[in-house]
């Protein structure tokens, strides 16, 4: 079924009455362009659709100016300070908060709705026909970062498989954000650790270093390859608080493991599911706060990671005194 930005515009608004996503019985409530978007099927229960609902909007509006993005979740109910029973209640909350009018707020929120609905709706990535020596897809990509030596330091390994004969080369690169939102990219230091040769390297735009490697013998069809590099951030630059893997193609799994400096543990730290582009350049916590363990690591998984999407984890460094 597709989903048309009217009836889903409809839906949303529907949903910020009563007491929005928090209405009882709440799967009885949602329609069907909204059970689209949102993955909901027919075996959830209503907290499964709370969960769903409040996930997706979360997610989209995490990238909108702060007073749209309020403007989104109170009257959908997801405001944990606006937790009123009717919408008008919510809507003069929101006023006093914004020491605006409550027609002003109530602009605000249609704007804010009908930026889910472009989220919702936002034409899917187009496919790229590659040459027969570039198709291959990464089976597992395991990254270790290391935030405990002299300089930020990550192993990455990817075990790749060939989706046609003849795989001789691979092409991998990175893309790295300033260190602070005023600053320029900065550089890396980059090194084979085994399982290829380095015989291209370029920086196609001041963040993006793309590297070309050579096999030690061409893949056939379903044969798989493991390498290895790492990636160190020169000494005395500094590293923006986050690692974010956008898979270029198809990925079957990822996993990250991050390892901080046990004497300057960082306030907290977040997972980045499914991020949408500049959802993480404001570096804002997500919902799902991961815990340090006892020996200063964190260790995330995800199963096949989308292609345009953002995964990995972001961290909040504890404040100087």
């Amino acid at each position: 079924m597709s989903v048309s930005p009217e009836q889903l515009m409809e839906e949303l608004r529907t949903l910020c009455r009563g007491r929005g996503v928090q209405t009882p019985g709440i799967d009885l409530h949602v329609g069907p362009a909204l059970r689209q978007v949102c993955g909901i099927v027919e075996t959830d229960g209503a907290e499964a659709v709370r969960t769903k609902l409040r996930e997706w909007v979360t997610n989209a509006a995490r990238g909108f100016p702060v007073e749209v993005r309020n403007a989104v979740l109170a009257p959908l109910g997801l405001h944990e300070d606006a937790q009123y029973r009717f919408l008008n209640e919510r809507i003069e909350w929101l006023a006093r908060q914004q020491d605006r009018g409550a027609r002003t707020v109530r602009r605000r929120m249609e704007s804010g709705l009908q930026r889910l609905v472009e989220v919702a709706l936002q034409p899917a990535p187009t496919t790229v026909h590659l040459a027969p020596s570039e198709l291959w897809h990464v089976k597992e990509f395991d990254a270790l970062l290391k935030l405990d030596g002299p300089t930020p330091a990550c192993t990455e390994r990817r075990t790749v498989v060939a989706d046609t004969d003849g795989v001789n080369e691979i092409a991998w690169s990175i893309t790295i954000p300033s260190p602070t939102p005023e600053g320029a990219p900065g550089d890396l230091d980059i090194e084979v650790l085994h399982g290829v040769e380095l015989i291209g390297h370029e920086r196609p735009s001041p963040r993006r270093f793309l590297m070309k490697l050579r096999l030690p013998r061409p893949l056939n069809t379903g044969q798989t390859h493991q390498f290895a590099l790492e990636v160190r951030v020169p000494r005395g630059q500094s590293m923006r608080p986050t690692y974010v893997f956008w898979p270029e193609r198809m990925c079957e799994s990822f996993r990250l493991r991050v390892r901080f400096d046990r004497d300057d543990l960082p306030e907290s730290v977040w997972r980045v599911d499914e991020a949408l582009a500049r959802d993480t350049d404001d570096l804002t916590p997500w919902p799902k706060k991961l815990p340090v363990d006892e020996i200063g690591e964190i260790d995330v998984e995800f199963s096949h990671p989308r292609q345009g999407r953002g995964y990995g984890v972001q961290w909040a460094p504890r404040p100087r005194t």
